[in-house]
């Protein structure tokens, strides 16, 4: 009778874990409606923008080259004014064959005598790194230093809150591809959130979190934002003098939320998103050539929590394959993608 009792529990779980396994890839989502806020064009056809972000006087950063070989990745610069993009030089650069490679989560930081320093997240096969640099005129990039940490696993994305002190999101707990496999598709909550204090990192997320991805802060410093990309959901956590998180509140989007930007005026949130989860799959596998939907919605903020939530972009990944990434400057949107286009539309209308 025990035995019995016993298959027939494992058949009900293993039933259940199927069903929810199909809702999970979205596997009803058979149609992605073409969304523009208005005139759309590419202005990179290849080479990918997996983190964009805005360092002002129209220019915006782009980290390029995720899927390509080992020490291939770049930096590009997009002049909203003109469309044009420029792949930055580097000065002084380690000679390391794996430097730059697959960039991927970037983010800035200005000291007080207004210099601005960018952190780029790298994937050598040895270890996860951020390289320094310093962003000089005309396009260059001054080499500084590179940080690792052994806590570090297979980082995401970061957020750099001072010199050298960053958070920094660890998407899955193992870097070899088997086990990453296996975290992946049993859907494990092994994510966490690191704090790097100049010298060493800890744990102020240890674990709990299912591929957390995006992440960045507040204007007013006080509240991180981290998007918890296998959830389909966006948290917030209050940040304490000890910088410390806790859990302020969380914000289902049934859709899995990338890369994070924050409106430094409005305090608003532009995040790029994948829209139909088994696309995703299929683009890690190349088992079928599907095409990889974009999405960019914007979170409107009331006292660093979310009132409203609306859709600017969505297409089916013929414009924009895979949307990782989005920024809004100056009536301009740019929008990444994980291996391909780079996109910039006008927004001639936005909700109040």
């Amino acid at each position: 009778m025990w035995s019995n009792i016993l298959a027939l529990s494992s058949v009900g779980a293993l039933a259940t874990y199927i069903i929810q396994y199909r809702d999970w890839v979205d596997w009803n989502k058979k149609f992605i409606y073409r969304v523009a806020p208005g005139p759309c064009k590419q202005v990179l056809t290849e080479g990918g923008s997996e983190d964009v972000t805005s360092i002002g006087n129209d220019v915006v950063l782009i980290s390029s080259g995720l899927g390509a070989g080992e020490g291939e990745g770049v930096m590009k610069a997009l002049d909203l004014n003109t469309s044009q993009v420029v792949t930055m030089k580097v000065r002084g650069a380690p000679k390391r064959k794996d430097f730059m490679t697959k960039p991927h989560g970037i983010s800035t930081w200005t000291d007080e005598k207004g210099k601005v320093y960018l952190y780029v997240l790298t994937h050598p096969s040895t270890e996860d790194r951020i390289e320094v640099f310093k962003v000089k005129e005309n396009n260059v990039l001054k080499y500084k230093r590179t940080i690792t940490d052994p806590l570090f696993g297979e980082m995401n994305d970061l957020v750099v809150i001072g010199r050298d002190k960053f958070y920094i999101t660890m998407l899955l707990h193992y870097r070899d591809k088997p086990m990453r496999t296996v975290e992946y598709m049993t859907q494990s909550a092994w994510g966490a959130v690191l704090y790097y204090d100049g010298k060493k990192a800890r744990a102020v997320i240890p674990s709990g979190l299912f591929m957390p991805n995006g992440i960045n802060i507040s204007p007013d410093q006080k509240m991180i934002y981290v998007s918890e990309f296998g959830k389909k959901r966006l948290l917030g956590y209050h940040r304490a003098d000890d910088n410390l998180l806790t859990k302020a509140w969380s914000y289902d989007v049934d859709t899995m939320v990338d890369n994070i930007e924050v409106d430094q005026d409005t305090g608003e949130l532009w995040i790029g998103c994948h829209p139909v989860t088994y696309r995703i799959l299929d683009d890690m596998t190349n088992a079928f050539g599907l095409t990889l939907p974009s999405q960019v919605l914007r979170f409107k903020m009331e006292d660093n929590m979310v009132s409203s939530v609306e859709e600017i972009y969505a297409d089916d990944g013929s414009e924009l394959y895979g949307s990782t990434a989005a920024t809004y400057v100056n009536g301009k949107l740019v929008i990444g993608s994980v291996k391909a286009e780079t996109v910039v539309c006008d927004v001639n209308y936005l909700s109040p």
